[in-house]
């Protein structure tokens, strides 16, 4: 993040993310859901390209205040991050309050559901 840029709530941003086995990094757009404490961390929630049914909310051109998005896209409300505000290659966007709201009762609908359903294995 480049000195005086200050990311606020609601801003999609571009982060460098480990691959699992932590070979490498891929550059990763994140939805910003908490100013940065006093340390930079922030929460923030995974956005894809990839269509999400069961967790994810709807992230069209149309829900941005400002910047614009290169595809359609989805927020992830199943995958809740923690990050610092050092990491922050780019802002691009800034999505509207109808959005995070959504995207908030989302996420804690799925925490208070104690997380993804598991499968009962048939014996």
């Amino acid at each position: 993040m480049r000195l005086g840029i200050v990311f606020e709530r609601g801003d999609l941003v571009l982060i460098p993310f480990p691959f699992s086995d932590l070979s490498a990094t891929k550059k990763r757009p994140v939805l910003i859901l908490t100013r940065p404490d006093t340390y930079g961390d922030f929460i923030a929630l995974a956005v894809t390209s990839r269509p999400q049914t069961d967790h994810g909310i709807a992230l069209a051109a149309a829900d941005l205040v400002q910047g614009s998005l290169p595809l359609a896209s989805w927020i992830r409300t199943d995958r809740a991050v923690t990050l610092n505000a050092s990491l922050v290659v780019k802002g691009f966007g800034r999505a509207s309050e109808r959005v995070i709201a959504s995207a908030l009762a989302r996420l804690c609908a799925y925490v208070e559901q104690g997380g993804p359903e598991v499968q009962s294995s048939s014996s």
